[in-house]
C-alpha cells in the first residue's frame, strides 16, 4: 500500500499533467466562476471587471477585452470579418461574459430577476439581438438558446475607431443607467432600470434610514409624496434638526410657505442650541442655505 503523502503527491501530479495536457479543458472548468481567472501567463484579451451602483441596486459586468488588431471585426461573412452578422457573439473573449444584477431589472421594458446571467449578442448591420441567458457555467463560445431568459434589439451606432472592445455605463440616473458596448467601429446601448421606491420602501426603518430616505427623495425631486410620510415617520422616532429641515423644504414645495418657515425654524432652533464648532462645513453649509430659504420664503409668503 502506498503511503499518504505518496498518493497526495501522484493526485496532484496527475493534475498538474492534465491541465498541461488539455489547457482549454482546464480553463472551461473553471469558467464559470465570476471572478476573472488569474493565470500564470498573460492573456491576449486581457479580463475586467466594471461596476456601478445604480440607486440600491449594483450592476457587475465581468468580461475580457479583445482588440481590433487590423481586423474586420464585424461584416458578412463574404467580407471575411472577425464576427459576422447573424451569429452568436460572447460579447468578448475567453470566458462568458457574465452580467450580476444585485435586485430585480428592467431591460427594454421587460422583468430579469436578480442574478448572474451570460451576456451574448447577434450583431447585424441594421439591428443587434442582445441575449440574457440563465447558463453561467460553461465556456465562453458554449451557448444554448433553451437558457435564454431575456431577448432585445437595439440599433448600432457607427463611432470613432475603439481599439479595445470596453463596456461602461452612461446617462446615470438615481434609478437608472445606461451600459454601453463599444468596439471597432460600433457603439450598443441599453437602460437597466430598478425600482428605487419599492427598494427604499423595503429598508427604511430607524429614524436615520427614514431621514436618509426623505432627503434623498428631496435633492433629487422623486417621490415627494412618500418622502413627506418618511419624514414625518423620522421625526415621531427622533425630532432634529435633519428631519426638520427636510420635512420644512417638502412643505414649501407643496406650498405651505408658512407650515415650511415654522419647521425650519424649529430646526434652526435646536442645531443653535448645540456646539455648531463641532459641525463639519457641508453640516454648517446647510444651516447657511436653510436660512437663506427661509428669507426667502417669508418674502414670498409676504408678497402673497
Amino acid at each position: 500500500m502506498k503511503r499518504p503523502h505518496r498518493l497526495i503527491f501522484t493526485l496532484c501530479t496527475a493534475i498538474i499533467c492534465v491541465a498541461i495536457l488539455f489547457p482549454d479543458t482546464a480553463v472551461a472548468q473553471q469558467a464559470y466562476s465570476p471572478t476573472l481567472q488569474q493565470l500564470r501567463s498573460p492573456r491576449a484579451s486581457q479580463g475586467a471587471k466594471v461596476t456601478q451602483m445604480v440607486g440600491l441596486s449594483d450592476v457587475t459586468i465581468y468580461f475580457h477585452r479583445p482588440g481590433v488588431k487590423g481586423r474586420t471585426i464585424f461584416g458578412t461573412k463574404e467580407s471575411g470579418a472577425l464576427q459576422p452578422y447573424s451569429e452568436v457573439w460572447r460579447a468578448g473573449a475567453n470566458e462568458p461574459t457574465l452580467f450580476s444584477f444585485s435586485h430585480d431589472v428592467t431591460i427594454a421594458g421587460k422583468k430579469l430577476t436578480a442574478g448572474m446571467y451570460r451576456f451574448v449578442a447577434i450583431p447585424g448591420e441594421q439591428e443587434w439581438t442582445l441575449v440574457f441567458n440563465s447558463e453561467v457555467k460553461n465556456w465562453g463560445t458554449v451557448y444554448d438558446q433553451k437558457f435564454d431568459t431575456l431577448r432585445f434589439t437595439v440599433k448600432p451606432e457607427t463611432i470613432p475607431p475603439v481599439e479595445w472592445m470596453s463596456f461602461f455605463f452612461t446617462d446615470l440616473m438615481p434609478n437608472s443607467a445606461t451600459v454601453v458596448l463599444v468596439w471597432e467601429k460600433v457603439r450598443v446601448a441599453f437602460k437597466v432600470e430598478f425600482d428605487l421606491l419599492l427598494l427604499m420602501q423595503a429598508q427604511v426603518g430607524r429614524w436615520q434610514e427614514l431621514s436618509a430616505a426623505a432627503r434623498y427623495a428631496v435633492d433629487n425631486n422623486l417621490y415627494l409624496k412618500e418622502a413627506m410620510g418618511w419624514a414625518d415617520r423620522s421625526i415621531a422616532l427622533n425630532k432634529n434638526w435633519n428631519n426638520l429641515r427636510t420635512k420644512a423644504e417638502l412643505l414649501a414645495i407643496e406650498g405651505k410657505l408658512q407650515e415650511a418657515i415654522a419647521t425650519a425654524e424649529e430646526g434652526l432652533k435646536i442645531v443653535k442650541a448645540t456646539d455648531m464648532s463641532r459641525m463639519n462645513a457641508v453640516q454648517r453649509q446647510a444651516v447657511t442655505n436653510t436660512e437663506r430659504l427661509v428669507s426667502e420664503w417669508k418674502m414670498k409668503a409676504g408678497s402673497k
